[in-house]
């Protein structure tokens, strides 16, 4: 679900729409989309932004294969 205009405001205390989705691209690297109500962010999202600013995020699986085991 769409975070809701108090929420946005609790996010970024910002009240204008363009003020917000500045907020978002200054502070989460992100370009949010708009529309005549605000930005257009759910709270999963943003929870995932969050965790990947701050670095929580799941570790990407290894590329590097195993090394096979030497017999002696």
């Amino acid at each position: 679900m769409r975070l809701t205009i108090e929420r946005l405001i609790e996010i970024t205390g910002l009240k204008r729409k363009t003020a917000q989705a500045n907020w978002f691209h200054l502070y989460l690297a992100v370009e949010v989309p708009m529309d005549r109500m605000g930005v257009i962010m759910t709270e999963a999202a943003y929870e995932k932004l969050l965790e990947k600013r701050l670095g929580l995020g799941a570790s990407l699986p290894s590329t590097e294969q195993q090394r096979p085991r030497l017999r002696p």
